[in-house]
């Protein structure tokens, strides 16, 4: 049925006016209306304005049997995109946690066994319908704290058959699940190095064996490459892009998340969607993303900063004032995973980066919603409130949208719509 949403406190819409995301002073601009009406339609917005607006629009059109839905009180925003999760997994590793806070790093814990490759032991033992399972109870948890789309990757397979366990998983549940929330796949073989394989011969593997799968089968969209010491460099990256690029993958990248090691000029090379965790990137570096991003010949590189990894693992926080002031456009992600940011949060995401990283009320939302939407090149169908969109909405009972970032730790979301359709409401 259609649904028309009257009379809304405050309308958080994040519209663009641009082809590119929001970055500098733009990313403060929320397109912010009071007293507005949204009127819904075979699961898109098809109006959004004021009351004199409205009645204009219902005198021209077809739609004669519609919900209406009292939002006189209440705040609205759009659903929230997570543009960086490695939701499909298998085990836990909370006596890693333990280990992190008697003293141990990251490193450390990796190469006692622990790490991703516990997790790959894991996934590489579980059957696809087990794994398929727990990733839907996942999405509930997203669901409920306001995501209604979200990227997830591979990379706890780290071979054939298990990275296309993975994808397939995910590319199963954006057409099944029951939330009705769009899932973007990403081909991240390059996460680590199988403990069988050197990295030369299993950068070889990908390049020549893994992505030409993926890219027949369409399993994916992106492809991601974790660029750090002990993992894979440059060089592998260069190569695996390269490759991908061949076979219709657009590249993302993790980079700098605890060394910097070059990552930057790999992601220009490739004009890469994101760049992503940045928790030591480099001024020098932030220059260079700036000056390719200026060139609006280049879709925008956008930076996807994830404090709760910061958090988690107790280390820097990425520079997300200093990005902003280069006009590069900031995403926020959960990068939910178990070992490095075990949230599906984005609340608490969004609390953290008021807090750690500095960022105003408005950045923040525009964060998760129109920036984080071009980081997955969903920019045309979600991320914003403006006709012709998928109708992607959060309804909040709060005083304002600023209120979200104040309340912390409580969720105050009332009601989740995906396409249009109620898929969650908190009693």
């Amino acid at each position: 049925m259609d649904i028309l949403i009257k009379d809304i406190k405050q309308l958080v819409t994040c519209k663009n006016r641009s082809r590119y995301p929001k970055s500098g002073k733009k990313q403060s601009d929320i397109g912010l209306m009071e007293k507005a009406n949204i009127f819904i339609e075979n699961g898109n917005i098809s109006f959004v304005g004021s009351n004199p607006e409205l009645k204009k629009f219902l005198a021209t059109n077809k739609s004669t049997k519609y919900e209406i839905v009292d939002a006189s009180r209440k705040v609205i925003m759009p659903g929230f995109v997570d543009s960086h999760t490695h939701f499909v997994f298998a085990g836990s590793r909370e006596d890693e946690y333990e280990m992190r806070l008697a003293g141990k790093s990251y490193q450390d814990i990796a190469k006692a066994g622990g790490g991703i490759i516990s997790t790959v032991k894991a996934v590489r033992n579980t059957p696809k319908n087990i794994l398929k399972s727990m990733a839907e109870e996942r999405l509930k948890k997203f669901a409920e704290y306001g995501t209604t789309t979200l990227e997830g990757k591979s990379g706890y397979g780290l071979d054939l058959g298990n990275e296309i366990k993975i994808l397939e998983v995910m590319n199963e549940l954006n057409r099944e699940n029951k939330y009705g929330l769009d899932i973007i796949s990403t081909f991240l073989g390059a996460h680590s190095i199988p403990p069988e394989k050197n990295r030369k011969d299993y950068v070889q593997e990908i390049s020549h064996s893994i992505i030409p799968i993926v890219a027949k089968e369409k399993l994916a969209v992106f492809i991601d490459v974790f660029i750090e010491q002990n993992y894979f460099d440059r060089e592998d990256a260069d190569k695996i892009f390269t490759m991908g690029r061949r076979f219709g993958l657009i590249p993302k990248l993790h980079t700098d998340q605890f060394n910097s090691v070059g990552g930057t000029d790999i992601a220009i090379k490739h004009k890469a969607a994101s760049v992503d965790h940045l928790e030591v990137l480099t001024s020098r570096d932030i220059a260079k993303l700036s000056k390719f991003n200026k060139n609006k010949v280049n879709r925008s590189i956008i930076a996807t900063v994830l404090p709760g990894v910061s958090y988690f693992l107790n280390i820097p926080y990425a520079p997300a004032r200093e990005l902003i002031q280069n006009n590069i456009p900031v995403a926020l992600a959960t990068d939910f995973n178990p070992g490095s940011c075990m949230t599906e949060n984005l609340q608490m995401i969004m609390s953290l980066a008021s807090l750690k990283l500095k960022m105003k009320a408005e950045e923040i939302l525009n964060a998760v919603t129109i920036n984080a939407a071009f980081a997955v090149n969903m920019e045309n169908k979600t991320g914003s409130i403006e006709k012709g969109k998928q109708a992607d909405l959060l309804i909040f009972d709060m005083p304002s949208y600023k209120y979200l970032i104040y309340n912390f730790g409580v969720n105050n979301l009332e009601s989740v719509y995906k396409k249009g359709k109620l898929v969650h409401k908190n009693t």
